[in-house]
């Protein structure tokens, strides 16, 4: 927890962007081998994000009030950069490709990605959204211990069900079984409503 906290810190983001009381992590430590791998969220499985870190994001309280997604939305994840994370948890808002990020630049469609396609797309597992594709890894020096680092970022989200689609990898893995708890076939979300779903986690991983 220590050293993701410090990577976000070194980030320089506004601290109240963030709410510590959704932190946590899942470490073997913290989270147990003998712990379920996969849990239930508003009807929905997803994949607990083993070796990962939650720093916890603040929710706008309307937003779980009128809706009540820690009871009714479903867990997804969504791999994406630091630039477009921080316009996303700035604004309270996802974006679609194309869209201008507010005092950023445009959201392009990266190398890799389905051309044509204006989604967003998400996961109920963190072994999808995690792929480099989606999630790049960026250089980072600890000050506490000094080792060198590789972090990734994903956003663990609330999403409202019946406002998506499911289909499957779209990555050309073949025969390569991405996560052993969810098939190939039904690994991908995708949704073009921009309010169905709400950052409430920025998970991270240092290697």
């Amino acid at each position: 927890m220590a050293l993701a906290k410090e990577f976000v810190e070194s980030l320089d983001w506004d601290s109240v962007l963030f709410d510590s009381s959704h932190d946590k992590c899942y470490c073997n430590n913290c989270y147990p081998a003998t712990w379920a791998n996969v849990t239930d969220a508003g009807g929905q499985k997803y994949v607990i994000p083993r070796g990962w870190v939650r720093i916890g994001l603040y929710v706008d309280a309307a937003t779980v009030g009128v809706n009540d997604i820690w009871n009714k939305w479903i867990v997804t994840f969504h791999g994406t950069s630091l630039v477009a994370a921080k316009s996303i948890i700035h604004n309270g808002q996802f974006w679609l490709p194309e869209d201008e990020l507010i005092g950023w630049s445009l959201l392009r469609i990266g190398p890799g990605y389905i051309s044509g396609k204006k989604h967003i797309y998400t996961s109920p597992t963190i072994a999808y959204s995690s792929l480099p594709l989606y999630s790049p890894k960026y250089d980072f020096n600890s000050l506490n211990d000094n080792f060198d680092y590789k972090a990734q970022i994903v956003l663990q989200c609330r999403q409202k069900p019946n406002t998506y689609s499911v289909q499957g990898e779209t990555i050309d893995a073949r025969t390569t079984r991405i996560c052993p708890f969810i098939p190939n076939s039904e690994i991908e979300y995708f949704t073009e409503i921009r309010g169905s779903l709400v950052a409430y986690g920025l998970l991270v991983k240092l290697i």
